[in-house]
């Protein structure tokens, strides 16, 4: 369903923002359609309802959509995530709060197929403000993740909690497209001799995870 609004251009404040979300609509839905790589700025202006001259009126392209997207993504992870470890603060558990990081994260597939084109894709093409404005709210959800973490792993140092949060965003970012191939490569993968290559993302995230933290809480 396209989204299209009742006015023919936006100009108050309340109707720019719902040109806005129309076209953060229009994206998502084409997005879980079709997949990122098949989501083009024509279709999304099609899908808003808007003349492609518009969408810039308001994104400065598709990087830009799909980056809103992923804050957006973002937050709403971290909002839950803050949630689900507080039977967890203060304990130390590596392993308990491993599984609980991974499990949530796999549960939000579109925040981590951006993350995977983040740095290839997402950040091209932009102006220096919008990357600068890119930069500093993923500051901002950074420092509220390693919060996080550290309200459940008291003991790690601090100075160490950002570069971790580096390491989690490379992790999603490099063991995401492994554990979600092409159809061909899926295929592929399939046959029993090469079971051995086979990545399933929230299990081997799991595991790095596990891992990173209890080497950081030894450090």
């Amino acid at each position: 369903m396209k989204c299209v609004t009742d006015f023919k251009r936006a100009r108050q404040p309340e109707q720019i923002e719902q040109r806005r979300q129309d076209i953060l609509r229009a994206a998502a839905a084409l997005m879980a359609d079709k997949g990122f790589d098949q989501v083009s700025l024509n279709a999304i202006a099609r899908e808003a309802g808007v003349a492609k001259s518009n969408v810039y009126r308001y994104f400065e392209g598709r990087e830009e959509i799909f980056l809103t997207l992923l804050r957006q993504d973002w937050d709403q992870w971290l909002l839950q995530m803050e949630q689900d470890i507080a039977h967890l603060e203060g304990s130390g558990d590596v392993e308990a709060f491993s599984v609980l990081i991974a499990e949530s994260i796999a549960g939000s597939p579109r925040m981590c197929q951006l993350v995977s084109v983040l740095a290839t894709v997402l950040e091209q093409n932009l102006s220096e403000q919008a990357l600068l404005t890119f930069k500093t709210e993923s500051m901002q959800l950074g420092l509220r993740m390693m919060s996080g973490v550290q309200r459940v792993l008291p003991d790690l140092a601090a100075e160490d909690l950002m570069q971790l949060g580096h390491t989690i965003i490379a992790l999603i970012a490099g063991l995401w497209p492994l554990g979600n191939p092409p159809l061909a490569v899926q295929k592929v993968m399939a046959r029993p001799e090469l079971a051995p290559f086979q990545i399933q993302f929230q299990p081997a995230l799991q595991m790095a995870l596990n891992l990173m933290l209890k080497g950081a809480s030894k450090a």
